[in-house]
């Protein structure tokens, strides 16, 4: 068996900049309940050894509520100390949380209740299920998302049910980033945590977030949100985590041409503003895959589209028997 390496070694020293390296590795793809609290304790003892980046990490694990209750005024405590540290990545988050939605400055206040505060639900159609929010995110918002994942960007993967991975494929030819909880932060939980007001369902029922960008020509041609449940390959996940019930869309600019979002067999097409959301319900009442919502994000003709999305599940991933 290999020993330990020269960075666990050095973490098990106390080395504050070792452990904080440490967790951000375990926390993007944590292999058991043990080694995601590990990460954890991990980012809590580089934060009491005075680590800036760490304290703004568990800024972040708070708002998530990752291996604690979610509790945003410790949130909020955890970005002044890492700004005070010098973290000008926390300082940047404290500005733009304490801005009015117009981007003017505020008194320097956190209102939670401000941020996650939702616009009105208009009908966009029936069937399928189709819900637009107008300015549901703040141009401000919008431009944070694209600035801190545009170099994350690597091409977008569709599910390959043979080998339960993702592959790339040419359904899909745009790039997109999955929000790991390393490359989350205080500001985007915001957004999940407004999207959960909106959707009326919790965030454990999320999957991992995307965002995704889309160049002149790329696209996302037609294709289904749901797990159908007559291919063998999506028995399990089905099983594990229920239907895949729902999908919110922020459309983070619209200084581009083309790029809506088609529903090719219900005859809609959407092209959000910026801030705009996109609520659509992948399944009917009762539950079953409905198929009108077949739809397709269609290629920029000039420009470049930037879109978040959020698939939702019908029940939180089961536990596995031990």
């Amino acid at each position: 068996m290999d020993g330990p390496s020269d960075l666990e070694r050095l973490a098990w020293a106390g080395d504050a900049e070792a452990q904080f390296t440490l967790a951000m590795s375990v926390l993007a793809l944590p292999d058991s309940p043990e080694s995601f609290a590990g990460g954890i304790a991990l980012v809590e003892k580089a934060t009491e050894n005075g680590h800036a980046e760490a304290a703004c990490m568990l800024a972040t694990l708070e708002a998530v509520g990752a291996g604690r209750d979610r509790n945003w005024d410790r949130s909020f405590e955890y970005l002044e100390l890492a700004a005070d540290r010098g973290s000008e990545h926390a300082r940047a988050q404290l500005r733009l949380l304490s801005s009015r939605p117009d981007g003017a400055d505020g008194d320097s206040r956190i209102e939670v209740e401000r941020l996650l505060r939702i616009p009105e639900r208009m009908a966009l159609s029936e069937r399928p299920w189709l819900r637009v929010l107008q300015g549901f995110a703040s141009p401000a918002e919008c431009r944070w998302v694209i600035a801190r994942f545009r170099p994350k960007l690597t091409p977008a993967m569709v599910w390959d049910e043979a080998g339960d991975l993702g592959r790339v494929d040419s359904v899909r030819s745009n790039s997109a980033v999955e929000l790991r909880l390393p490359d989350m932060d205080v500001v985007t939980e915001v957004l999940r945590a407004r999207i959960s007001v909106a959707a009326r369902l919790p965030e454990p029922v999320f999957e991992v977030p995307q965002v995704m960008h889309y160049s002149v020509g790329q696209e996302f041609k037609p294709h289904h949100d749901f797990l159908d449940p007559k291919h063998i390959g999506h028995s399990a996940d089905l099983a594990r985590r229920g239907q895949r019930v729902g999908t919110f869309l922020i459309y983070l600019n619209d200084d581009f041409e083309g790029g809506e979002t088609e529903f090719p067999r219900a005859g809609i097409s959407y092209r959000g503003r910026i801030g705009d959301a996109l609520f659509l319900a992948n399944v009917t009442p009762d539950g079953r895959p409905d198929p009108l919502t077949l739809h397709a994000g269609r290629p920029p003709t000039r420009g470049e589209k930037w879109v978040f999305s959020q698939w939702i599940r019908g029940r939180p991933p089961a536990t596995p028997a031990r």
